[in-house]
């Protein structure tokens, strides 16, 4: 194989592992396992952020794993879906931009939102991790809706 296939097949490798880590994320939180969601992240150094109105911080793995159960604890149903990604890698290094949708409700909370994450990532031993997560409202609704959420049943 050429050098250049090679590196074509590499950056196509990278940007479809990139994809799969946004969709593990999403994952992750509507089945509500946080054993996965930590594996997402690069370890110490990693932060996860959530900008205003609703602002939330986590750094390290367990500091975000702590964070998205306290999450779990405000949503009882929860959807998050993650749409269109920009990806840029160089090296072991990258930057993505996901659209988010979510919809959630609590037992007196509705949730219903667009949203961006700002990614930056890293190449590890164990392939592409989130280093940080930044994430921005572009629409938040929080007025009552009807219908009926179910339970996440545990596989």
């Amino acid at each position: 194989m050429s050098a250049d296939i090679e590196v074509r097949l590499r950056a196509l490798e990278d940007h479809a592992e990139i994809q799969r880590l946004a969709a593990r994320f999403s994952d992750a939180v509507n089945e509500r396992d946080a054993n996965a969601f930590g594996e997402l992240w690069a370890g110490d150094g990693a932060v996860w952020e959530i900008g205003e109105p609703l602002p939330l911080r986590g750094e390290g793995r367990d500091g975000i794993v702590s964070m998205l159960e306290s999450l779990f604890g405000v949503e009882h149903y929860f959807m998050q879906m993650t749409h269109s990604g920009v990806i840029s890698v160089d090296g072991d290094r990258a930057t993505a931009r996901f659209a988010i949708r979510e919809h959630g409700r609590g037992e007196n909370t509705f949730y219903d939102n667009l949203a961006v994450y700002e990614d930056e990532l890293v190449r590890g031993p164990a392939g592409w991790r989130f280093m940080r997560r930044s994430y921005s409202y572009r629409f938040l609704d929080q007025s009552p809706f009807a219908g009926t959420a179910f339970p996440v049943r545990p596989r």
